[in-house]
Parts: C-alpha cells; sequence; structure tokens
C-alpha cells in the first residue's frame, strides 16, 4: 500500500506516528496496529503487527508480531526470507517462477533470453523449512517490554520473550529467555534482568496490559517496591483495551477522476433559462 498524504493523516488520528516518505514509501496491506504505537520508518513486510506503547526507529521487518512497550532501534533486520540452502544453488534465479529478478534494458549480452527468461518452481519437499523451501515465511514473535538494539539481526521465526534485551549488532538465531540480556554473534545469554522469583512475579503480573498512565504512581527504578505496586493497580485498574486496527481500513478512497473544466459542457445563459422557464 502506498504512503500517501492522506494515509499518514489517518495513521496520525488513529494514534500511529509515521515518518515514511509520501507517495515512495509503502506499508504491507497486511499491518494491524494497537494504538497509540510509532512506526516512524520501519519498513512492514507481510503479516505485520505492534502494539501498545510501542516503536521502531527503522528497519526491515517481516512477518512480525511486536507486542506492548516494545523500543525498537535503528536499522533493526527482523524476519527476512529464507534462501534454500540446501537445495543446489541458493540464487532466486532457480525458483523466482515468472518474476524477473532485475528490470532491466536490452543492451548487453543475452538481454532477449533473459527477457523470456522463467524459472522452473520445483514441487516442494515434504520438510519444509527455511533450509528446504524458497521464501518460507514463518512467524516472528517479539514480546512486551522488549528493547532490541541499533542494527541486531532477529532469525525468521525466533521468539524474544517478554523484558528481554538485544544488544546493538547481536545476531539472534534462537529463542530469547524472557527477561534475559543477550549479545553477540551468535547472540548468547550475558545475563538476566532480575532474579528468578521477580521474573516469576513480572511474568505472572502481566503489568503490560495496562495503559502507561496508571502506572504512573509506580516506583519503577526499585523493582521490588514497583512489583507490590503493580499487584496493587492489576488488582484495581482495568485493563487497556483500545483494539488493534488493520491499515487496509485507513486506505484513503481513490481520488475522484474530476472532467477537465475544457470538456464540461457550459450551463445555460441567463437568458436561456428564462427563455425555457417562458
Amino acid at each position: 500500500m502506498l504512503v500517501t498524504g492522506a494515509l499518514k493523516k489517518n495513521l496520525f488520528d488513529a494514534g500511529v506516528e509515521c515518518h515514511l516518505t509520501e507517495n515512495a514509501s509503502h506499508i504491507s496491506d497486511g499491518f494491524s496496529f494497537e494504538p497509540p504505537c510509532g512506526i516512524k520508518l520501519m519498513e512492514l513486510h507481510h503479516e505485520c503487527s505492534i502494539g501498545s506503547f510501542s516503536y521502531g526507529v527503522s528497519g526491515f521487518y517481516s512477518h512480525t508480531d511486536i507486542g506492548r512497550y516494545c523500543s525498537l532501534g535503528e536499522s533493526i533486520q527482523c524476519g527476512r526470507g529464507a534462501h534454500p540452502s540446501a537445495w543446489m544453488s541458493t540464487s532466486p534465479f532457480f525458483y523466482c517462477g515468472t518474476d524477473r529478478m532485475f528490470y532491466v534494458g536490452d543492451g548487453f549480452t543475452g538481454a532477449s533470453d533473459f527477457a523470456t527468461y522463467q524459472s522452473s518452481h520445483p514441487e516442494h519437499p515434504a520438510d519444509r523449512n527455511g533450509r528446504t523451501i524458497p521464501n518460507f515465511l514463518k512467524k516472528t514473535i517479539i514480546g512486551n517490554d522488549v528493547w532490541i538494539g541499533h542494527g541486531a539481526f532477529i532469525g525468521q521465526g525466533v521468539t524474544i520473550g517478554d523484558g528481554a534485551v538485544v544488544a546493538g549488532y547481536s545476531v539472534v538465531t534462537k529463542d530469547v529467555p524472557p527477561y534475559a540480556i543477550v549479545g553477540g554473534n551468535p547472540a548468547q545469554i550475558i545475563r538476566y534482568r532480575f532474579n528468578p522469583e521477580q521474573i516469576g512475579r513480572l511474568l505472572d503480573l502481566r503489568w503490560w496490559r495496562f495503559a502507561a498512565w496508571d502506572l504512573k504512581g509506580i516506583d519503577y527504578p526499585r523493582i521490588d517496591r514497583a512489583i507490590e505496586q503493580l499487584t496493587d493497580v492489576v488488582r484495581d485498574a482495568s485493563p487497556y483495551t483500545p483494539g488493534f486496527m488493520s491499515i487496509r481500513d485507513l486506505e484513503p478512497p481513490p481520488p475522484v477522476d474530476v472532467e477537465p473544466a475544457k470538456h464540461r459542457k457550459a450551463p445555460p445563459s441567463l437568458a436561456k433559462r428564462l427563455f425555457r422557464i417562458w
């Protein structure tokens, strides 16, 4: 879906901050969101979603669900499609079907053959995974209250647990446990944000169900005190439930094709109109 000025205005009104370039950028029509949130300069492909109070600065996201209160840095690569590494070749020239790989002219050797080339698309094997199927898609999950640093790579199908932290430029190829801090290539667990008892209580409370304004009085820096206060919030407050919206619901109607003025039939003169009346 092309990002137009009208679409950005509709997103803004619906509670989404978006800085994508008008009439040049695209958003997948499979994107859904829970306001308020920010997609800023994120490239969103296939079925993607983002929860309330989360934002991403920039990067590529494919077939990814993002929870609430997530902080996603710049140039993150998340859920990119796979190439079949178990095949003779990993090149899409052998499975692109009728799609042309490059849109080029005809001033090179073999141009006519290239223009008519269509790859055969072999039958997919029973063992269906990223090594055996081209453009294999598997949902990538980013939990709630997750912080992912600049330039991180999150492999397709990975789950980042609630409360986890991924260091910048890390390469994450395996699931990350809740509240773990991971980093490196491949990413390894460095430590956990809190002790097991504190983590257990936070996961039980699921505090991200509530709006930020309902959590305003929490003593955030003191985790044990914060957990006690969250217990009161969970007991007394109502979860924030704005509901998810599809970007399809915000797509502006196509412009009306107005007939140019020079082709319009001029209205009759006053004299002619009076003549008709009489």
